[in-house]
């Protein structure tokens, strides 16, 4: 059942208002109602992370906080205009999300977050392309009693594997080892393939330590800051050089002293007024000044 498209959102008797759900069935209720709304609009979809991921992939209990689905790229616009009529509230952009522009995130009083991916970190080269390699090669995974397309189990690690190298940890990421090291050398080679065919070989390179083999390059210099403790100045650094093309990096210097009132009223706790957006930009802007005088010291 799909929640209204008029008047306040409800919980459209699945769950009633107060009752604590808990938060691994309510990302799976989150997929499932994504899915039906990308089947009204003839959206092709792909659930990737958290409860669509199949058993053995991951050693650790992990749900997250939000389902995620990865977009034929030519259906994000049907697909985020048929969420926003059915009381979806976007609370990042996919300018404003990370380093990749690749995700939207949305908050529905019902279903709880979904991160919307119009591109996967890695195979952003021809994200078109990508997605019918991997929508070529999908299986099926039921998620909340919905039928839910889900990558190949292939596609599944290349997926885990990719999101790794971008997450910072004390040690090694929880999911290299399963999806990589403990593979057989043919799976390896699987992965290594599937990469090439998605344009992932740089990203994977980077989830399995093998960066090094492509260093100098812009796309290398982006994944590095991932693999290191960077400061906010090395990271547009790095996503300047890997802007393709002209308007591609004055965007990414415009964007980098601009507000992300999310994560501004997130930290303040309310929603923030001009004054805020005025005191956040100066002190962004500080600390901008502070990082480029700081290397100009050490150097």
């Amino acid at each position: 059942m799909l929640p209204p498209r008029t008047g306040a959102p409800t919980y459209s008797g699945l769950v009633s208002e107060g009752q604590a759900v808990p938060l691994r069935v309510r990302v799976e209720l989150a997929h499932a109602a994504v899915q039906r709304l990308a089947d009204s609009c003839g959206v092709d979809v792909l659930h990737i992370k958290g409860p669509a991921v199949d058993p053995g992939l991951r050693r650790h209990e992990s749900s997250g906080s939000d389902a995620d689905v990865l977009v034929r790229p030519d259906g994000v616009d049907r697909l985020m205009a048929a969420l926003a009529a059915h009381g979806w509230r976007v609370e990042t952009t996919f300018e404003a999300g990370s380093a990749f522009d690749h995700a939207a995130n949305l908050y529905h009083p019902s279903w709880g977050l979904v991160d919307v991916h119009r591109l996967y970190p890695g195979m952003d080269h021809e994200p078109a392309a990508a997605f019918e390699v991997l929508w070529a090669e999908r299986g099926a995974r039921p998620l909340a009693h919905v039928a839910c397309a889900v990558p190949s189990p292939l596609g599944q690690s290349l997926v885990l594997l990719l999101h790794a190298a971008r997450t910072r940890t004390a040690g090694e990421h929880p999911d290299i080892a399963p999806n990589w090291t403990e593979r057989t050398a043919a799976d390896r080679d699987a992965l290594r393939a599937l990469a090439e065919r998605t344009g992932a070989t740089v990203a994977l390179a980077a989830a399995i330590g093998e960066l090094a083999r492509h260093a100098g390059t812009p796309e290398a210099a982006l994944w590095e800051v991932f693999a290191r403790e960077d400061d906010r100045l090395g990271e547009w650094r790095a996503r300047w050089r890997a802007a393709r093309g002209p308007a591609a990096k004055v965007s990414v210097a415009v964007r980098s002293l601009g507000v992300n009132r999310y994560y501004l009223r997130q930290r303040l706790g309310h929603e923030p007024t001009g004054s805020d957006v005025a005191a956040e930009f100066v002190r962004r802007l500080r600390t901008g000044v502070g990082a480029v005088a700081g290397r100009m010291v050490r150097r």
